[in-house]
């Protein structure tokens, strides 16, 4: 925990301090003193302009590190303020304290325990159907509700009790329910039993039994009947009764005494329900473990029953198994026990039967008015709870998170007041000033808060923060998700806004599928307030679309526009200016409808095409070959002028960080290698563009032909100074070749050695040589322990592998951008051959199913496949090209950053 001084004795001390411009009272927001207030509005301009330059979606926000004092009664009101402002990140103060020992440690534990219950009725109300959960009127302090924590805990733990008591009721009442319908069934079934097996003659010892459901576990709490001689059964086993008691007798004495016998044989039962897919087994069971002694009688109840002990609906059949003998009686309710089959009892004879399947009818109305009541009554309770559910948890989550924030806080015990150090943009301390200052009137508090700005430790390295929108936080989030910058190093979102969708929509060039993409992007951007409400319930892809609508939208229109110049819609040209070609029967190959005078001579139009592709080239034999020269042409000069856009920006990041070594021996060499080898490359290509080989002068000229661009720069470092004549292209191409191949060759130790040896003779100079200070020796002598050690081996190593990495990458990531020309061809091709294979093919059959199969399974592989998964491709292939290509060059080239994390109820209020 770091040790604090008195804030009022600092406070006081700032205060004597005649340069510091600032006094007491401007630090404790006394907005009736004029001379504070005329010297905060100039601070506050002089701020102002200083984050309009440094400050941007170029460079991350100026911030500072302020100190907090504030009166313990105004600290939960002055936290819940900072929160809604969002601008503050609290530094953890109790570092050496584990979550248990902090001081709110009990309300964090509280508003979580609130939230399970919560959580609970929000899943009781959508259990209900006709119950829909309001919106949370809750939208900030001094809003919506007005209820207090406290208040809501002790409600909160009344509706579960409550709940919970008529959720227990209610289920014991089904459970009554389900087995009152059950005994039904068994009564209406044994008596059709009992009518194919009347009674002879009944023990006058066995009393007939109520009627109540018996414990399928069996055992001698199961009462079963006993009847006399059935005439149905074809095996009786006897049961003879003397004085009162039973007696049992096995079939073969059964047999041989039977004439002999004068009292009528006894047999005992066992009813009750049976899931009718066991049946089979149940039946074999019962013959094998009783060796045929007891008789089974099965009849199917012809609508599904609930279970009473687990609630799942099911297909039951009504059994009955006869029986004799106590072993057999305790087999037979053993195996009822395994099956899992509901054993009632029930009267032995008829006129009890009656009266018990009334008392079943009567018992199963009130039953049912008992769970219509019960019902009411808790969907009542739930449609007060849905209007204010909402609100509850937000209310919760936000003291939640106020809970924990003040446990990062150092509390002085001496002066009752809350200390807190926190990261804020600099050009938001106006802001924190009046949210202290509302949080402490809201609070009553009498002791005024007090913001202090504090210089930060060398090592303690301020957080990145970057002003963004709904439109700048998706390009934003690509970049951080490479890697946070350093702090106010270079952003490359705001060149990514634009090279993104443009590198995309090279891959992706379509004037439909461009079409159909922006309309996608579009219907999201105008519905987006109702989509945003939808949340979570929108899906993961869909949220995912939504979240990215605006470089969806910037993909599409850039996809549009280089369709245009591809000339394709949905790879079918469009001929809105007119062909400039024309074929004719002297010659296979068409000429310039301007300059076909001698047709044989093949030669060009002389006002080409006003805006992209002639459709000619698209049905021509050498539209393949042309469209593959002009794409790969155009990833070379593309990817060669992005490198070197980010060569330029590790040059605007030295400048600012005043690193004039890496100006002068990394930024310069790397531009010399590049522009001497791969912008020579570019300037090559374009030269050959504009060339007009079919020009008089040219034909004229035997040496006059278009060069092969690969051999020249090959020549260029294998064979120097020796160009042969076919391939120069202007004027002293051979010196200016020899001058740039030894440029990149210097530029490469260049590089390598300089830095490290003058970072090792600038740390010779300093070393012995000690800074004079006024401090402390053992706080100066710890400073320079904390500084990281000097090793030259480390330094050279480090630069050898940066030089290495980029030699070998500017020729890796020149052929890297040749993917742009690979997917450009993979689409169109693609493309052409599902209009060809699916839509033609289908048209030329002359068959209408044909044609309507046809145009459908188009359209589902136009939005399927090149939709869907060609964009994804793309989508990805230029994601590479920006974390790799481009931003290596500058970005993170010094270790990541630390993203600005405040906080703010927002945050709190996403969290599951």
């Amino acid at each position: 925990m770091p040790s604090v001084r008195d804030p009022y004795t600092t406070l006081a001390s700032l205060g004597r301090r005649t340069n510091s411009g600032l006094r007491l009272s401007a630090l404790a927001g006394n907005d009736n003193d004029p001379k504070y207030t005329k010297k905060a509005s100039r601070r506050a301009a002089f701020n102002r302009k200083r984050t309009a330059r440094i400050g941007s979606l170029f460079r991350s926000e100026n911030m500072i590190l302020v100190r907090l004092y504030f009166d313990r009664a105004a600290a939960f009101d002055t936290i819940d303020e900072l929160g809604e402002l969002g601008l503050c990140q609290f530094k953890d103060l109790n570092e050496n304290q584990s979550a248990f020992q902090r001081s709110f440690s009990d309300n964090v534990r509280r508003c979580d325990e609130m939230q399970r219950v919560i959580r609970y009725l929000v899943d009781q109300i959508n259990e209900v159907p006709q119950l829909s959960i309001a919106p949370s009127a809750f939208s900030g302090p001094g809003t919506g509700p007005s209820f207090r924590l406290d208040d809501l805990d002790a409600h909160l733990n009344s509706l579960e009790k409550t709940l919970l008591e008529m959720d227990a009721n209610a289920d014991y009442i089904a459970t009554e329910y389900n087995e009152t319908k059950e005994l039904l069934c068994v009564l209406e079934r044994a008596a059709e039993f009992f009518r194919a097996a009347p009674l002879i003659q009944t023990s006058s010892s066995i009393s007939s039994s109520s009627t109540r459901r018996l414990g399928s576990a069996g055992g001698s709490s199961l009462a079963a009947g006993v009847f006399g001689e059935l005439s149905a059964l074809s095996e009786t086993p006897s049961i003879v009764v003397e004085d009162g008691s039973m007696s049992v007798m096995s079939p073969s004495v059964f047999i041989s005494e039977t004439q002999g016998l004068q009292q009528s044989a006894l047999l005992s039962f066992f009813t009750g329900t049976i899931n009718r897919e066991k049946i089979a087994s149940f039946e074999r069971v019962l013959f094998r473990a009783t060796h045929g002694n007891c008789i089974v009688r099965f009849a199917d109840v012809h609508e599904k029953l609930a279970d009473p002990q687990t609630k799942l609906k099911m297909d039951k059949s009504v059994f009955m198994v006869f029986f004799s003998g106590s072993a057999v009686r305790t087999k037979v309710s053993k195996i009822c026990a395994a099956f899992e089959a509901n054993i009632y009892s029930i009267p032995d004879d008829h006129e009890n039967q009656m009266k018990a399947l009334s008392h079943c009818h009567t018992k199963l109305s009130d039953l049912v008015k008992v769970m219509d009541t019960t019902a009411s009554q808790k969907a009542e309770i739930l449609r007060d709870v849905a209007q204010q559910v909402l609100s509850w948890r937000e209310k919760v989550r936000r003291d939640m998170g106020v809970f924990h924030t003040l446990n990062l806080l150092n509390y002085d015990t001496s002066q009752q007041l809350f200390i807190a150090d926190v990261w804020c943009p600099e050009s938001a301390q106006d802001d924190v000033r009046n949210a202290l200052e509302i949080g402490r009137r809201r609070s009553n508090a009498q002791v005024p808060s007090i913001l202090e700005e504090r210089p930060h430790a060398s090592d303690d390295v301020p957080p990145t923060y970057y002003k963004t929108n709904k439109f700048t936080e998706v390009f934003q989030g690509i970049v951080e998700s490479y890697g946070v910058a350093k702090y106010q190093e270079i952003n490359p979102a705001p060149y990514t806004i634009i090279t993104f969708p443009f590198l995309f929509a090279v891959m992706f060039g379509d004037i439909g599928h461009g079409i159909l993409m922006a309309l996608f992007a579009a219907y999201m951007v105008r519905n987006e307030v109702r989509l945003q409400r939808m949340g979570k319930r929108m899906g993961e892809i869909m949220r995912a679309a939504f979240d990215g609508r605006y470089i969806i939208l910037l993909m599409g229109i850039f996809s549009i526009y280089t369709g245009f110049i591809y000339n394709e819609m949905f790879a079918v040209p469009i001929d809105i200016f007119g062909s400039r070609w024309k074929y004719t029967s002297e010659s296979q190959m068409a000429c310039g409808i301007d300059n076909c005078d001698d047709p044989a001579s093949v030669l060009p139009p002389i006002n080409p095409y006003p805006f992209g592709f002639d459709p000619v080239w698209k049905a021509s034999k050498t539209g393949l070959l042309f469209f593959n020269s002009y794409k790969m042409k155009l990833s070379i000069v593309l990817g060669v002028t992005q490198m070197i856009l980010g060569i330029c920006l590790s040059y605007r990041n030295a400048k600012f960080f005043k690193q004039k070594l890496d100006v002068l021996h990394v930024f310069i060499p790397q531009m010399i290698f590049m522009t001497a080898i791969f912008g020579y490359l570019v300037f090559i290509i374009i030269l050959k563009w504009l060339i007009d080989y079919n020009a008089p002068s040219c034909a004229a000229d035997p040496m006059c032909e278009p060069p092969d661009l690969k051999s020249v720069l090959i020549g260029m470092f294998m064979n120097p100074g020796n160009l042969p004549a076919n391939m120069t292209m202007f004027p002293g191409q051979n010196a200016v070749q020899m001058v740039l191949a030894t440029a990149a060759i210097i530029a490469v130790p260049w590089m390598l050695f300089p830095k490290p040896l003058i970072l090792r003779a600038q740390h010779r100079r300093r070393k012995g040589y000690t800074r004079v200070g006024s401090g402390d020796d053992d706080e100066f002598i710890e400073d320079n322990l904390r500084g990281p050690a000097f090793d030259f081996g480390e330094v050279f190593v480090h630069q050898m592998i940066h030089t290495i990495e980029f030699v070998l990458g500017a020729i890796s990531n020149t052929a890297s951008y040749l993917r742009l020309w690979a997917l450009s061809l993979a689409h169109a091709e693609l493309s052409n051959v599902f209009l060809e294979k699916l839509l033609y093919m289908s048209i030329a059959s002359g068959n209408p199913i044909a044609m309507m199969a046809g145009f459908f399974m188009w359209i589902a592989a136009t939005i399927g496949v090149l939709m869907f998964m060609e964009s994804l491709s793309a989508f990805l292939h230029a994601l590479r090209l920006h974390w790799v290509e481009f931003q290596n060059k500058f970005y993170l080239l010094h270790g990541d950053g630390v993203k600005f994390n405040p906080y703010t109820h927002a945050a709190s209020l996403e969290q599951d």
